[in-house]
């Protein structure tokens, strides 16, 4: 499995990780929760559930959100099993939905104030689209409370054209990570636009495959979208904040996006944003300290005004086939779709 991962040599990981692992930092991952992996073992904190008649946070019908912890924290050991870009650091599991039907709503912007209030210093959130009220305001509460947010900005497959970055990944702030190949090219199923940050490796990744909705514990082989590629960039700011334990969310920000690698037109564009992560250069470099969010605008962004947004029922489709007992995705980095407003990215 560990040859699957492409993208270990192109971040340097084995460098990364003799300067940090991740330890002592606490990632929420906002999805369909956490199953059982061996991968996982002792990575992942009980958290919370929304969905209606099942509070147990550790558990994924999807398999999702599990995929998505393993590509932060996978622990590693032999080359049989996946490595996290932080194996150290703890996952603090938000089931935001169940992978199965629609809850009519996404619960995202709960989940991010729970996540905050419950230790969480970097937050995941590789799903999304239109939110309900409150999505912004709870963004901007995670960003007062020193917490770093990142979020995936779509895949075109699930949203109509011209739709454009999905929240709350569109939301002043937030990290919006879009996906690039193994030739560091910008990958045609990512949506883009002005409110991309960076971009890192979201294409043929492997991820864990946990216990749960009638899987038994095994790999995807391979699943492409801006959900892998959030979850790397999570991982990355969960290093940093191990590693510079005093920085501020600001600064943490502030190490990602200005040592990115400049990618498409100079300076930042819709596609790369500042363009693609570069790890050691975001744990090494010579950055100026900052004590203000270099993704927000000089004057603080209107908040919700509580009206809703209606959001696309309809579901995404997908392949899947059977593969040793677990399953191979064959999509663009769903592992299906959850909710009236929610689609996995």
């Amino acid at each position: 499995m560990r040859d699957r991962q492409w993208y270990l040599q192109t971040l340097d990981i084995a460098a990364a990780h003799r300067l940090s692992t991740g330890e002592g930092v606490i990632v929420g991952v906002l999805d369909s929760g956490v199953g059982p992996h061996p991968d996982l073992d002792g990575r992942v904190l009980d958290g919370i559930s929304y969905v209606p008649g099942n509070n147990n946070s550790r558990v994924d019908g999807n398999g999702h959100g599990s995929a998505m912890a393993g590509i932060i924290a996978a622990n590693g050991g032999t080359d049989d099993h996946l490595l996290g870009i932080a194996p150290r650091a703890k996952i603090l599991s938000v089931r935001t939905g169940n992978g199965g039907k629609s809850l009519g709503r996404t619960n995202i912007p709960n989940g991010i104030r729970w996540a905050v209030d419950h230790g969480a210093t970097v937050i995941n959130i590789s799903e999304g689209g239109k939110l309900e009220p409150g999505g912004q305001a709870a963004v901007r509460y995670a960003l007062d409370h020193d917490v770093v947010v990142v979020a995936g900005s779509g895949n075109v497959s699930q949203f109509a054209p011209g739709s454009g970055v999905i929240e709350p990944a569109a939301f002043p702030g937030v990290i919006a990570v879009s996906a690039v190949d193994r030739t560091g090219i910008v990958w045609d199923g990512a949506i883009g636009g002005p409110e991309v940050v960076l971009t890192a490796p979201g294409v043929d990744i492997p991820a864990v495959c946990a216990e749960g909705g009638g899987r038994v514990p095994g790999y995807y082989l391979t699943s492409n979208g801006t959900s892998n590629a959030a979850a790397v960039v999570s991982g990355a700011a969960a290093l940093i904040r191990a590693r510079y334990p005093n920085l501020p969310a600001a600064g943490v920000i502030q190490r990602l996006i200005s040592t990115a690698e400049d990618a498409g037109p100079p300076g930042r564009d819709p596609d790369y944003g500042y363009g693609r992560l570069n790890l050691i250069n975001a744990l090494t470099a010579d950055v100026s300290t900052t004590g203000t969010n270099p993704l927000l605008p000089t004057a603080s962004p209107t908040l919700d005004s509580g009206s809703g947004r209606d959001g696309s029922g309809v579901s995404a489709g997908f392949l899947i086939v059977a593969a040793g007992g677990c399953l191979v995705l064959m999509l663009a980095g769903v592992a299906g779709a959850v909710g009236v407003r929610r689609r996995r990215t």
